[in-house]
């Protein structure tokens, strides 16, 4: 491995997550720009603001781009900045030899970027930041039911849609809470997890009624799983919290039409936890950079 000092990063846009990442990588001794928080008082740290995305670029070895990168495909993820960055001019000004990092990438990222000879790769696909994200999300998800729900959790009826790494640790905490949850989901092999972890389980296909039997439904699955033939059966004072990124996995239209409350809890780690979730987000930058070689 090759000594870290005199290794330039740039981090760009993103939302506090995105800020604490550069400030965890200067505190590990890289030489890190930060550009895109001209909008956030945080201390950097470490990390030097720079007032364009070119300037954070200059000399960098690699750059990274936010979790996600995009919500709309076209423009940079960058809340915190007064400027807009196109992700085609971003790309723009990038050479070869530099390593593109970004989180949830799209296929029209990827296609883009290799149009241009750049090399970029997701650091969601690290199988540690996964599991630390997915635990965040559930501590997110466990703060938003206290913050919407006027009872105490315990015994509460719960559905949780979906058994992946967000599903299975949400589930699990809110059984630790003393809830009564029930897993639906597709995979055969999910459900024996949930049933084994002590979760009531039902089939994808008995979806509707399970709905109709309790008071909050968590969603985490990426599809609109819950749309009017499911929402329908839905008691009028149910909570239902959608944890899936965009488009989500909720008919929220359909849903407002029969006054059901939906709260879309979009990027939870950065928002509820943004410190941790940024170390962990450099923990996966470093162990994608010796991978490659560069340090």
């Amino acid at each position: 491995m090759n000594d870290i000092n005199g290794t330039k990063l740039a981090v760009v846009g993103g939302d506090m997550r995105m800020l604490y990442c550069a400030k965890e990588l200067a505190a590990r001794g890289f030489e890190t720009a930060l550009s895109g928080f001209d909008g956030a008082g945080a201390d950097p740290g470490g990390a030097v603001r720079c007032r364009t995305a070119a300037d954070a670029f200059a000399a960098s070895s690699a750059v990274i781009l936010p979790v996600p990168y995009s919500t709309d495909g076209c423009r940079l993820n960058c809340p915190f900045s007064a400027s807009e960055t196109r992700i085609d001019d971003l790309l723009g000004l990038l050479r070869p030899s530099q390593l593109l990092l970004a989180g949830v990438c799209r296929p029209a990222l990827v296609s883009a970027a290799e149009e241009r000879g750049l090399d970029v790769t997701d650091y969601m696909n690290d199988e540690a930041l996964a599991i630390y994200n997915a635990r965040a999300t559930a501590e997110g998800a466990l703060s938003a039911l206290i913050r919407e729900l006027p009872v105490t959790l315990l015994g509460r009826r719960v559905l949780v849609t979906g058994y992946g790494r967000v599903g299975s640790a949400v589930a699990a905490l809110l059984k630790a809470t003393g809830c009564d949850v029930t897993v639906c989901a597709r995979r055969r092999s999910a459900l024996a997890s949930a049933e084994c972890a002590g979760c009531r389980t039902a089939d994808i296909k008995r979806l509707c009624r399970a709905a109709a039997e309790n008071e909050v439904i968590i969603n985490t699955v990426p599809d609109m799983i819950l749309d009017r033939n499911v929402l329908s059966s839905v008691p009028a004072d149910t909570l239902i919290v959608d944890l899936a990124s965009l488009p989500g996995g909720v008919d929220a239209e359909y849903a407002g039409k029969l006054g059901l409350r939906v709260c879309r809890e979009l990027s939870l780690p950065g928002r509820c936890s943004p410190a941790t979730a940024g170390a962990r987000i450099a923990d996966a930058v470093v162990s994608i950079l010796e991978r490659r070689g560069i340090i």
